[in-house]
């Protein structure tokens, strides 16, 4: 008997191992041959626009005018569906525009926040262009035709502008910090004070500086004030994801908007339906009496970075907002938006985020912070904002490792003065695989591997290197130039195209990061290859064979 059971072991292994190196054959052939972007499920929806940012009504068709400045354009909306009807870019003079006004004859302004233009387009004419400083965000114009904007986030200061742009700016409040403003029935600037949670009343006539008298506070974030036909005050806060009606006199005000993502700007047209810019679902909100209705479907606007947690949840980094997906969900099942909180207590926006046992770790050139977070419940576990303009950051061993574009640089994050590379052009992907740090240099196209017995260049000329991902022996580098991800071999440095055609068409708006949003690559731990293409707006899973 025992003979025989031996026998039966003997040749189950005999037929077992040409199974076995035949599944191994067919998945180094697979490997051999790389996949395309056909043969991937999509993970989430891609959106039409890119994040959205300021928004108007033309008073001559009642089209909504959204700026945006990560799409680097001006969409302009069919107020009824919310349809595309034309797009206002860099071959319409528009650059990252955060803000926009249409006046009565159809002439569009801009605020530029990134370069520091205003810009206008006239009927008939050429754009127009006119610098006020960085950072120049909200614009209006009064009834009578005077033209006003204001710096934030990278300046402050009220303006008011000559309407065609051509005499000097001149500075009526250097000290003021606020956004989306309007004027009331009574002539004055109704503006909100993002930072501190007021709204100010503002006389544009009195003597420099104009100040400003609160008439509104208890607000978290409020980026817009806004009137309707009848006078009445409108706010957007952002943080809270509502917009209110406010009651000057009695101090009362009614939620009318509430969504569960961030407002960043509202307008009303003629009919005083309200329009409300919700900037990171990529969705206008419409409210039209009591009914209110989304224009558009929710998705992703400039996704970034990607992550697998041990569980299988696929983390996307998509800017003001990270997205979270479980158990293979078409949409979302998780949502964490940069509701603009003190430091440390909240979400701060994520261009990259990496996977760090259960915790999750989020980097933003935005608010220039590295943090730790614990997505169950939200809590940042550690937020440095001390950095000098982080691009990426990872668990590396026990060390928390984050790029810098500032001084060129891979460093400890909690501890910069521990360097792990350096003379680095524009360093972004990051990789580890406890032992060996894999860095790449998006602008002289190196990847460099990092160990205790020293630096290494893996690979050179490299045409704009991303992401980055061990996967097993082999680094798997997002190549946007070439656009594909590529393969290198570990052991021989090799490389092989291992997917491709992706679109990854460059949304790089003027004053930006030079590479704008790092597109991701993750390995699920079932060998599933996740990757963004910001082209498209499209997160990507592939399935492989595993050797």
């Amino acid at each position: 008997m025992r003979f025989r059971i031996v026998l039966i072991v003997v040749l189950l292994l005999a037929v077992a191992a040409p199974v076995q190196a035949m599944d191994r054959r067919e998945a180094t052939e697979d490997r051999a041959k790389p996949m395309k972007v056909q043969q991937a499920r999509e993970v989430g929806r891609a959106a039409k626009t890119n994040s959205l940012n300021g928004i108007n009504v033309s008073p001559l068709d009642g089209n909504v005018y959204v700026a945006s400045v990560g799409g680097d354009e001006i969409t302009v909306h069919n107020p009824n569906n919310g349809r595309i009807l034309d797009r206002l870019g860099p071959e319409r003079g528009v650059s990252g525009p955060d803000d926009v006004f249409i006046a009565d004859d159809g002439t569009v302004y801009w605020t530029e926040i990134l370069t520091g233009y205003v810009g206008m387009l006239a009927p008939g004419s050429e754009p127009k262009k006119q610098f006020v400083g960085p950072g120049v965000n909200p614009i209006t114009m009064s009834d009578d035709g005077r033209l006003f904007t204001a710096r934030l986030f990278l300046g402050s200061g009220l303006y008011e502008l000559d309407p065609n742009l051509d005499s000097p700016p001149e500075l009526l409040d250097a000290s003021l910090n606020i956004n989306g403003f309007d004027f009331g029935p009574d002539g004055f600037l109704y503006a909100p004070a993002q930072f501190t949670g007021e709204i100010l009343k503002i006389d544009v006539d009195a003597a420099a500086p104009v100040g400003g008298e609160v008439v509104a506070s208890g607000f978290r974030a409020p980026t817009a004030a806004k009137f309707n036909s009848v006078g009445e005050l409108h706010v957007g806060d952002l943080a809270a994801g509502k917009v209110f009606k406010l009651d000057l006199e009695s101090g009362g005000r009614e939620v009318v908007i509430e969504i569960g993502g961030t407002i960043d700007n509202i307008a009303f047209d003629a009919d005083d339906r309200l329009f409300a810019a919700a900037g990171s679902d990529n969705q206008i909100i419409r409210r039209d009496g009591r009914r209110t209705k989304a224009l558009g479907k929710q998705g992703f606007g400039v996704p970034g970075g990607v992550a697998v947690s041990p569980d299988g949840a696929v983390w996307v980094a998509d800017f003001f907002v990270l997205r979270g997906f479980e158990n293979h969900r078409k949409m979302w099942s998780t949502s964490f938006y940069d509701r603009f909180s003190p430091p440390g207590t909240g979400f701060a926006g994520a261009g990259t985020v990496s996977a760090d046992g259960d915790n999750v770790i989020i980097t933003s050139g935005f608010s220039n912070t590295v943090q730790v977070m614990d997505p169950d419940t939200g809590a940042i576990l550690n937020h440095i904002g001390t950095l000098a303009a982080p691009t990426n950051a990872l668990r590396h061993g026990e060390t928390l490792v984050a790029s810098q574009l500032g001084f060129g640089n891979v460093v400890n994050a909690n501890d910069p003065s521990e360097v792990f590379a350096s003379g680095l052009a524009v360093p972004l992907g990051l990789a580890s695989d406890g032992d060996t740090l894999y860095v790449g240099d998006w602008a002289l196209g190196n990847v460099w591997a990092v160990s205790e017995a020293g630096t290494s260049l893996l690979a050179e000329g490299l045409v704009f290197p991303e992401g980055l991902a061990v996967d097993g022996d082999r680094l798997l580098v997002v190549e946007t130039g070439l656009k594909q991800v590529t393969a290198i071999d570990l052991a021989t440095g090799a490389r092989s195209a291992a997917i491709v055609g992706f679109d990854y068409t460059q949304r790089t708006p003027a004053g930006f990061l030079p590479y704008g949003l790092m597109s991701g690559v993750a390995v699920g731990a079932n060998g599933s290859i996740y990757v963004s293409d910001d082209g498209v707006n499209k997160v990507y899973e592939f399935h492989q064979r595993r050797r």
